[in-house]
């Protein structure tokens, strides 16, 4: 149709048709058409009324159980319907769309260690932290100080990753303790291991420095003293007299350390 040529509106169809022809397409559209009172389209008359049972009649979605006209029925179960599947952008879940508002703010907040810099970092913030995160890695001294963060033990005194501190402490504790008891065995065997050894040693040098002072009365007034047993005040071990007094000091020692 020229464009310079006159057209009229057909109240039928709604379409410009060239003024020669409009009486014709008129009776055409009026013998034809009709136009349908839910949704306003020109439908062939004669399809009207399977027009509207297709398009117009009242269905229910399976999902929610809304009622709804059939024609919206297919864009109401992917765009409207609140029990439709969608999925956890960050899970990959899938969920009722009712419910996974909640699920993503609880989700994303959950947290991952950045391979770049070593910070843990919410799920939800992480598009923003890639950001920000490569331009610190031109700065060598911000990604140095997050990777090599330490802390001192307090028993060794050593230096450790701040996420091992905890459990390195734990074992050192432990094996600081086990060295101590050991070391106090140890101890206790020296002191009280070979008792007869040590008072044997004390009376062979008792010995030695009476006979080299000229005789047992300057060490001892009573010579019967070698022979003579005595008891412990502190342990109740019986032991002659030379072994007791040097025995008695040990063990008052021993027994303050306890």
């Amino acid at each position: 149709m020229d464009s310079s040529e006159p057209t009229r509106t057909c109240k039928q169809c709604q379409r410009e048709v060239a003024e020669a022809n409009f009486a014709l397409h008129e009776t055409h559209c009026s013998r034809f058409l009709c136009v349908c009172p839910d949704c306003g389209d020109n439908v062939p008359r004669d399809q009207l009324t399977e027009h509207r049972e297709e398009q117009h009649s009242l269905v229910r979605c399976s999902k929610c159980s809304q009622k709804m006209e059939r024609c919206r029925l297919e864009d109401h179960e992917l765009e409207e319907c609140v029990e439709r599947l969608q999925s956890c952008e960050f899970c990959e879940l899938q969920l009722p769309f009712k419910d996974l508002a909640d699920h993503v703010a609880f989700c994303g907040s959950r947290t991952e260690r950045c391979q770049d810099c070593g910070r843990y970092v919410k799920l939800s913030e992480q598009s923003q932290h890639h950001l920000t995160c490569s331009a610190s890695d031109d700065d060598p001294s911000l990604t140095s100080a997050t990777q090599t963060q330490t802390a001192t033990c307090v028993s060794c005194k050593g230096s450790f990753p701040v996420e091992e501190i905890d459990e390195h402490e734990l074992d050192c504790v432990a094996a600081s303790r086990g060295e101590c008891e050991l070391e106090e065995e140890e101890d206790e065997e020296d002191d009280w291991g070979h008792p007869w050894g040590a008072a044997a040693a004390a009376i062979s040098s008792t010995y030695q420095r009476m006979s080299m002072s000229g005789g047992a009365g300057s060490g001892f007034q009573d010579e019967d003293d070698v022979n003579q047993i005595g008891s412990c005040p502190h342990c109740g071990l019986a032991l002659p007299l030379l072994t007791l007094r040097w025995h008695q000091k040990k063990c008052q020692i021993h027994g303050q350390l306890k």
